[in-house]
């Protein structure tokens, strides 16, 4: 943009203007930049027309572990919000290179606001014809006398998995339906017809209290196709906004994950556990989920998704 662009004053007036029309033409914005930018935007909106819920969950249940198994707001603000974005620079307090959190989360970064824009993200990526999908998690359980270990599965869209164990060894087999939603069994091809309306697939997935299947909370259940299965962009999208209308999720900060990855956390609390998520904002990836004791912070499960993605070969 150059001053000799056909803008009123009107839609310049906002601080910072001029050394935006001093700066000349920019690149276009990123996927990421854009969508953090309009989550800080409606978290301003959400804090004018609604109090944020926070109501306590029921209790809820470990999964099995492992792979084993608008308010009208002042015109400066929204303006001064968009010429942000026009000029390539990242709003979202979460996006933050600090090393540790602050003490209190950002005000602009309300968990659903945070969550809806980790969907834009994960809906912008690109979708795989890979033949095989890797995951690899770092799992440690000290409830079950787990000590820490890594596990590996390879999976072909046909049930083929190969599995890679700590020790190094390996192990072929055919698991036709690996990966769980509400009380279904599905294999890497359903999953990619399953709805991505989220009002649609909360339906499918389990509530906190059902009884029966192995996924006993639609948390738990999104959070696992999120960090353990080949979910398609969309589908992504739609776990996302299912965990973004979940009551009780809160945005903590900026975290590091034990491996030192850089992202943002967020906190489900209920009556006995309580459960952090660490996503990498610019991709929208779940990097950890660790569960720990709600007054003595004792650690109950860390699962540490080392890889999750598409791959031409198995190594």
């Amino acid at each position: 943009m150059t001053r000799t662009d056909t803008f009123s004053s009107d839609h310049l007036d906002f601080p910072g203007a001029e050394t935006l029309m001093a700066a000349g033409r920019v690149a276009p914005p990123k996927a990421e930049t854009v969508a953090a930018a309009q989550a800080a935007l409606r978290a301003a909106i959400e804090r004018d027309t609604e109090a944020a819920a926070v109501t306590p969950s029921a209790a809820r249940p470990r999964r099995r572990a492992g792979l084993a198994r608008l308010f009208f707001r002042p015109r400066v603000v929204v303006t001064a919000l968009a010429a942000a974005v026009a000029a390539g620079v990242v709003v979202y307090p979460a996006l933050t290179e600090s090393d540790s959190a602050p003490a209190q989360p950002p005000q602009a970064a309300s968990a659903k606001a945070f969550l809806n824009d980790m969907a834009q993200v994960a809906a912008s990526a690109p979708a795989t014809k890979a033949p095989y999908w890797k995951t690899t998690l770092n799992l440690t359980v000290p409830a079950d006398g787990e000590k820490e270990s890594t596990h590996t599965r390879y999976l072909d869209r046909k049930g083929k998995t190969t599995e890679v164990n700590p020790d190094g060894s390996s192990k072929v087999a055919f698991t036709a339906r690996a990966y769980t939603v509400g009380d279904r069994s599905l294999d890497w091809n359903q999953l990619d017809k399953l709805p991505t309306d989220p009002k649609a697939l909360a339906s499918l997935l389990p509530s906190a209290n059902s009884a029966g299947g192995k996924a006993k909370s639609t948390f738990d259940n999104a959070t696992a196709l999120l960090g353990e299965s080949p979910a398609g962009p969309d589908l992504r999208a739609g776990l996302y906004r299912v965990l973004a209308g979940l009551p009780g999720v809160e945005v903590v900060g900026p975290a590091k994950d034990t491996t030192g990855r850089r992202g943002t956390a967020l906190e489900w609390n209920t009556a006995s556990t309580t459960v952090r998520l660490i996503i990498n904002p610019k991709t929208g990836d779940l990097l950890e989920e660790t569960e720990t004791a709600p007054r003595t912070g004792a650690l109950q499960a860390r699962y540490t998704y080392l890889a999750n993605t598409p791959v031409d070969h198995i190594a």
